[in-house]
């Protein structure tokens, strides 16, 4: 298939009488695909609109997700919060009842990450009452982007073909588009640096070094550290396309390409400063930086220095800093080889699925005689090693590099196509064969999710039940989480939004009747409960004052305030 996709239409008609009536319908699907090619803006809108279009025709069986991991109720914070016209609220007066994964309670109280995944998010809830909304748009925009990083590396064709692999595997059904947890904002800015790069280093398109300075703006302030790998490999990148041999003078590239960049990141270091500010009090420090210096026992990169010894108020939150996160960088510096071959693993599973896929990029390997393979060699291989030192790692961790994962795997398909063997063309047709795996992954998913039916995270499933539970209940609600000794510490059920004490349901720690008994005054006016997530399934009951010795306003059978 990649291979017709560059052939002239003339070679369809004796070819089509030869191959019967499937072969006609594939190559006019062929000539169709070309066409659309060929217009390149219109083929990057019909491939961000196939991935929203695919995903929206599946609400019924697919639903809106419910968050589940800690990082999504931290994103989902940071939506309504910038939603509510803030970048940050005032602390909770029993804010050591709220303490939660990933979100500041003082000096402020707000997530822990860069804006631009919870701008998405708040987009989402303010325009349409549905942060996930956001999530939609941004997958779509992800696929429709990359489509046009791809263009400017390839033919018109592949470009396309690549645009429409990456719906089918990573736009509909990946985590990216079914979670609050990110993926596609980082992969949005990736794209649009890497498809600067051959656009203005090679054609001289020099008003791309905007796209430039958005795509670096967008990337540093959804994920820090990878942006700035990136940045400095396309840096390198395109100073070596631009300068070498004298092809242009420093003063002209200062001029046209840094200038304009500078610009672009100068406006956007004020609002930074300003959003540390608002946040930390400290201009210069990301509310990052501070929830790691109040929080975090283990660094985030394996060669940093463990953080002092800290005290914390919830076991759960002991057990998950100083037991799992610690154990997690002791195994990379321990064997940091092994953990890096598992990073690229878990990426390649993640973005191919199916392992007959590694073969095309296997033969990417030869000898790269043109100017593209050899910068597309150097950002991934540099991206990779950059990620080695992280731990805890995830795909999205990978998301800014989407782009070149995806034309490593082209590039490696444009060589496969030309192999022959005993002078008969095989390598076509095993090309066609590594292309179709990515729709028969595509059916798998969407059959088992037919026959299924409605798919709803377990995790989330269970969070629902309680909270219908609780919304068939008159009045407001205050909910003390109680954890068992063995709680998986990865599903935290104390979450809230931006004005807690406006919410009808409220999920806080139980601490203790000497710590419990000024915090439930406060919420005089709402039930209290106790829920026990550990019990299978999750046990919410009144809360029973006699047992905990504390005097409740709310029991069974009583009013608020009463």
């Amino acid at each position: 298939m990649p291979e017709c996709l560059d052939a002239a239409p003339i070679a369809a008609v004796p070819l089509a009488e030869r191959c019967g009536p499937v072969g006609t319908l594939a190559l006019r699907g062929v000539a169709l695909h070309q066409r659309l090619a060929e217009k390149q803006v219109l083929a990057c809108i019909v491939v961000a609109l196939l991935a929203l279009g695919i995903r929206a025709a599946l609400l019924g069986v697919l639903p809106v997700p419910k968050p589940v991991i800690q990082d999504e109720f931290s994103y989902l914070l940071a939506a309504d919060t910038y939603a509510s016209g803030r970048l940050a609220n005032p602390p909770h007066p029993f804010w050591q009842h709220f303490e939660s994964f990933h979100i500041l309670q003082q000096p402020t109280y707000a997530s822990k990450y860069q804006p631009v995944q919870g701008l998405i998010l708040a987009f989402g809830e303010k325009l349409f009452g549905q942060p996930w909304v956001g999530v939609w748009i941004s997958a779509g925009l992800m696929c429709g982007f990359t489509c046009w990083m791809l263009q400017g590396w390839l033919s018109p064709g592949m470009a396309l073909l690549g645009g429409l692999l990456l719906v089918l595997r990573l736009g509909v059904f990946s985590y990216w588009m079914n979670s609050y947890w990110g993926g596609a904002v980082p992969a949005i800015g990736g794209a649009l640096i890497l498809g600067a790069l051959p656009r203005i280093g090679l054609r001289r398109q020099f008003h791309h070094a905007a796209t430039l300075g958005i795509g670096i703006v967008i990337l540093i302030n959804s994920r820090p550290y990878d942006g700035a790998v990136l940045t400095v490999l396309a840096t390198v990148c395109l100073s070596w396309w631009l300068l070498r041999k004298g092809k242009m003078p420093f003063g002209r590239a200062l001029a046209r390409v840094a200038l304009p960049v500078a610009g672009l990141l100068a406006v956007a270091a004020v609002f930074m400063t300003y959003f540390n500010y608002r946040i930390t009090g400290n201009p210069f420090e990301l509310p990052y930086q501070e929830h790691e210096r109040q929080y975090a026992a283990a660094p985030v990169l394996a060669w940093g220095a463990m953080h002092p010894e800290k005290t914390y108020r919830h076991e759960v939150m002991r057990r998950y800093w100083n037991e799992w996160g610690i154990r997690v960088v002791t195994i990379v510096r321990e064997n940091p080889f092994i953990a890096f071959v598992v990073q690229i693993v878990t990426m390649y599973k993640f973005f191919f699925g199916m392992w007959g896929l590694l073969i095309p990029p296997l033969l990417w390997v030869y000898p790269m005689k043109i100017p593209e393979e050899r910068m597309a060699a150097l950002l991934l291989a540099g991206f990779l090693i950059a990620l080695a030192p992280l731990t805890g790692f995830n795909p999205h961790y990978a998301a800014a590099i989407t782009s070149v994962v995806y034309l490593f795997l082209l590039q490696g398909i444009q060589r496969l196509r030309g192999w022959r063997y005993k002078g008969k063309q095989l390598g076509l047709a095993l090309a066609v064969f590594f292309v179709t795996l990515f729709p028969i992954q595509f059916g798998k998913h969407l059959f088992t999710l037919l026959a299924d039916g409605a798919y709803v995270r377990p995790m989330a499933l269970a969070r629902e039940r309680v909270v219908e539970t609780l919304k068939k209940q008159p009045g407001r609600h205050l909910v003390l989480v109680r954890y068992a000794p063995n709680h998986y510490v990865h599903r935290e059920w104390v979450y809230n939004l931006a004005n807690i004490d406006a919410q009808r349901i409220i999920w806080a720690h139980e601490m203790g009747p000497r710590e419990d008994r000024p915090f439930i005054a406060y919420f005089h006016d709402r039930y209290v409960w106790i829920l026990e997530p550990d019990q299978s399934p999750p046990r919410l009951t009144p809360y029973a004052s006699a047992a905990e010795g504390v005097s409740a306003n709310a029991v069974a059978g009583h009013q608020p305030g009463s």
